[in-house]
């Protein structure tokens, strides 16, 4: 399966790692450097690589949406469009601290 992970912070660059390592093309985007993309896919192995919101969602079967959800509206434009794919999200728009 071809995954495109639209942004590469804790959430998105760990779990496109394990995509990666368990036989999945995984493209890493959106991240504060180029750098860190490149570094992403490089220690994932397989078939992983770096790219930009568009790269990672153009072939893409699916696309983990993981970004602040204060971006979204931004990696999405980057993005382009996602009819007809799996979108799945770990975005959660939290703007007070939760009470126990």
């Amino acid at each position: 399966m071809r995954i495109g992970i639209l942004g590469s912070g804790l959430m998105g660059g760990k779990l496109g790692t394990i995509f990666a390592r368990t036989g999945h093309e995984v493209v890493f985007s959106y991240a504060r450097s180029e750098q860190k993309l490149k570094k992403l896919a490089r220690e994932a192995k397989g078939k992983a690589r770096a790219g930009t919101p568009r790269d990672a969602a153009q072939d893409a079967d699916a696309v983990l949406l993981a970004v602040h959800w204060s971006r979204m509206d931004d990696v999405l434009k980057q993005a382009g469009d996602l009819s007809g794919k799996v979108v799945v999200s770990c975005s959660l728009p939290m703007t007070t601290p939760l009470s126990s």
